[in-house]
């Protein structure tokens, strides 16, 4: 295990992943996504796509009890609605030469030994919202209408949709009017999508969101 005061070097997950060779057994910190999908868990970067034969498995190694309850806390957060299974990480690891073929299918293993950092994946808002999603996007507060997307959300007919901020009284800014000149840059994840169907040809959407921060 590495302790934390111990110096571990920072690595490109693209640069471990082409030279793999260079990296086993030897403990790095690197920044890649995690992605905690039904059969097993990867690490990816965007910027060095891996073929289904060439994806990194995930491990997590824990020395006591605590550090086990505090992987579990960390994969807990991630797995929650408001990260969808995702996320961008700093993490402190080895890399293995081990493979996997099974139901989980991976050439080179990472057995992380603790986070440094989680963050969302963020994606640009361009009309649509999904759960589990975390965006980036232009608002504006009106007086009288409240906080909204600059650019409207697509709504299928027959639809009425409605958007609800759930915790705007941490961020003061969004609460004041600005008007239709003044907008300002929103980082938020959607908590939850529920439609109710009230006709036979008329659905209410409600939208609920939560601000991750102000840009």
């Amino acid at each position: 295990m590495v302790s934390d005061q111990e110096e571990v070097p920072t690595v490109a997950f693209c640069e471990m992943v082409e030279h793999p060779e260079l990296y086993f057994d030897k403990a790095v910190r690197l920044r890649a996504r995690l992605e905690l999908a039904e059969e097993a868990q990867y690490l990816s970067d965007d910027k060095c796509l891996l073929s289904h034969d060439e994806q990194i498995g995930v491990r997590y190694l824990s020395s006591s009890e605590q550090e086990s309850n505090l992987h579990n806390k960390e994969l807990t957060k991630i797995r929650s609605i408001e990260y969808g299974s995702r996320a961008d990480v700093t993490v402190v690891g080895t890399l293995r030469n081990s493979s996997m073929r099974a139901f989980a299918w991976y050439h080179y293993r990472f057995d992380i030994i603790r986070f440094e950092e989680i963050s969302h994946v963020i994606v640009p808002y361009e009309g649509a919202l999904q759960a589990g999603m975390t965006y980036r996007a232009a608002v504006r507060r009106e007086k009288y209408s409240g906080l909204s997307l600059v650019t409207p959300l697509r709504i299928p007919e027959y639809y009425a949709v409605r958007i609800e901020w759930v915790n705007l009284t941490a961020f003061p800014i969004l609460k004041r009017p600005h008007g239709s000149k003044h907008e300002l840059e929103i980082v938020f994840s959607v908590v939850s999508d529920q439609s109710k169907q009230m006709t036979e040809r008329r659905w209410n959407r409600t939208i609920r969101c939560k601000v991750i921060r102000v840009e």
